[in-house]
């Protein structure tokens, strides 16, 4: 049994679509926490900001991932601000492995740009809109992103083929296999 993997990252930094296929290559389970929480909660995200507010979604987002970070064999995708609040980033980095997928603010904004309407943080924003609030955004998690124990560059990461090789990368990473002590 081995110890989760936790895939940080900015919104649009490929998270969930290569947490999957890693999780595939290793054997593991899959958890999006975003599509976990919707799923508990029986509401979508962009609906809790809308009428509950960020810190209410924040203190779920909180419960959830303490509820499944002990989960061995699992690959975790977070959502972009999961690690950003209170002290998640070391609860994250004690549990298990804790993998940044770096990117660009540039490279972030036109993959957001594509799927904006699902995200409440910038489902109104466009253009040089878009990018100043991802670069401003990436400036404040960057510090906290980078605590993470393995850190990978993503920009180039952008088809399919792409994505299906660099989880085949992740998955032979010796480094993200730890084995837990918890049994």
């Amino acid at each position: 049994m081995y110890r989760p993997i936790f895939l940080i990252g900015f919104m649009g930094s490929g998270k969930s679509t290569v947490g999957r296929r890693l999780a595939d290559q290793l054997g593991f389970r899959f958890i999006d926490t975003d599509t976990f929480i919707e799923t508990r909660f029986r509401q979508r995200i962009v609906d809790m900001f809308a009428s509950l507010g960020e810190e209410v979604f924040r203190r779920r987002e909180r419960v959830i991932i303490e509820e499944l970070m002990s989960m061995e064999d699992t690959v975790f995708a977070t959502g972009g601000g999961l690690p950003c609040h209170g002290d998640t980033m070391e609860l994250l980095n004690a549990s298990g492995e804790t993998v940044y997928f770096r990117c660009s603010a540039q490279i972030l904004s036109l993959r957001l740009e594509l799927c904006k309407r699902t995200r409440p943080t910038i489902r109104d924003k466009s253009g040089e809109e878009l990018l100043s609030f991802t670069q401003e955004t990436l400036a404040h998690r960057e510090p906290i992103y980078s605590q993470a124990k393995h850190t990978f560059d993503i920009d180039l990461i952008d088809t399919p083929e792409k994505e299906e090789a660099f989880a085949c990368q992740l998955a032979q990473h010796k480094p993200l296999l730890v084995e837990s002590d918890w049994g």
